[in-house]
């Protein structure tokens, strides 16, 4: 016995072409919805100097934290003082308001007497106040917009 295909009702048709349809926007707003909220290829390309009393601060890192939800981003400081931030691998951040924290170790002196294990021989103190390292006490703030910006970090000691 051999089946017969019954042919489907133009009623029938026209509704599964608009179940699909409406499938279709559903998905491409979830997408738009999903490529606002993260971004999506608009990103905060962030780059400056980081400068401690007025002086190029040489090394460190700068982080980046958003001051909702996200991951963070970040840049080492070279030796003139210049940071770019990056996320991952990739340059830049989404746009939005972050947190901005500065830390960076005092050199090892020559010859100084080495800590009580192999962890701390490298532990050095902290050039940047304290204030400047700390998220919750950092004064420095940043709302990044799409492109590209320059944004000097000016620390102060006092």
């Amino acid at each position: 016995m051999t089946r017969q295909r019954l042919p489907c009702p133009p009623r029938v048709v026209h509704r599964l072409r608009q179940g699909r349809l409406v499938t279709a926007c559903l998905a491409a707003v979830c997408l738009t919805v999903a490529c606002v909220a993260v971004g999506c290829g608009r990103r905060a390309e962030v780059s400056g100097v980081v400068t401690l009393d007025g002086k190029p601060l040489p090394a460190g890192v700068v982080t980046f934290s958003p001051a909702t939800a996200g991951p963070s981003g970040y840049g080492a400081i070279a030796a003139d003082g210049s940071y770019t931030v990056q996320l991952g691998s990739s340059q830049g951040l989404p746009p939005g308001e972050y947190v901005v924290t500065v830390a960076a170790n005092a050199a090892a002196a020559a010859g100084g007497t080495p800590g009580p294990g192999p962890l701390s021989d490298a532990i050095t103190p902290l050039m940047t106040p304290q204030r400047y390292a700390d998220p919750a006490l950092s004064p420095l703030r940043a709302t990044l917009k799409s492109g590209t910006q320059q944004l000097p970090l000016v620390l102060r000691s006092e």
